[in-house]
């Protein structure tokens, strides 16, 4: 019948604590940066930093981006700019290092300033400093300083260790002159 359907239980309720009316939040100050959003845990993407702290991970890779400094087992830059390296394997395509500290080093069409490695291979690149055990070089490549057990390829190298070893000689004898000619006056 009509009359006879079940009346409806109130639904239950919690209290809401007082509180201020929703405003729009203020926006943060123009000098900091908005705080980086970090992804769910399982998302399966990188945490990114903003804060200019130091990169360790097993596997860094860098795309269009730049990083301080990096201590990984493998780090790969592409078109990206890094600070410092340790790693086990650094590969470097159209970027920029300042130094690398490595096993194997691979720099296609980069510029990195020094690397100390046990092998490094540089296909149209610049580097400034090499120390290392292998050196290899394909296509037009160039360095200014050279110490390797073994360099193979195509390179123009302007300092090797013959030519390091006589220019050090003669910048000492040249600062040997001046500092005798100071004493004397």
């Amino acid at each position: 019948m009509p009359g006879d359907e079940p009346t409806p239980t109130p639904a239950r309720r919690r209290r809401a604590t007082a509180a201020a009316p929703p405003t729009a939040a203020a926006p943060p100050p123009a000098t900091a940066p908005p705080p980086a959003a970090a992804p769910p845990p399982d998302s399966g993407e990188p945490a990114i930093h903003e804060d200019g702290a130091p990169i360790s991970a097993d596997v860094v890779s860098v795309h269009q981006g730049a990083v301080g400094q990096v201590e990984a087992r493998q780090l790969d830059v592409t078109q990206g700019a890094i600070g410092g390296v340790r790693a086990e394997r650094v590969s470097v395509e159209m970027g920029a290092v300042g130094g690398i500290m490595a096993n194997e080093v691979e720099i296609r069409q980069g510029l990195v300033s020094s690397v100390v490695a046990r092998s490094v291979k540089v296909e149209q690149g610049l580097v400034r400093a090499v120390i290392a055990q292998d050196v290899e070089f394909e296509g037009p490549s160039g360095a200014l300083v050279v110490l390797a057990q073994r360099v193979s390829g195509d390179v123009r190298v302007l300092l090797d260790w013959r030519g390091a070893l006589a220019f050090g000689a003669a910048m000492g004898l040249i600062a040997g002159l001046f500092g005798r000619g100071r004493r004397t006056r």
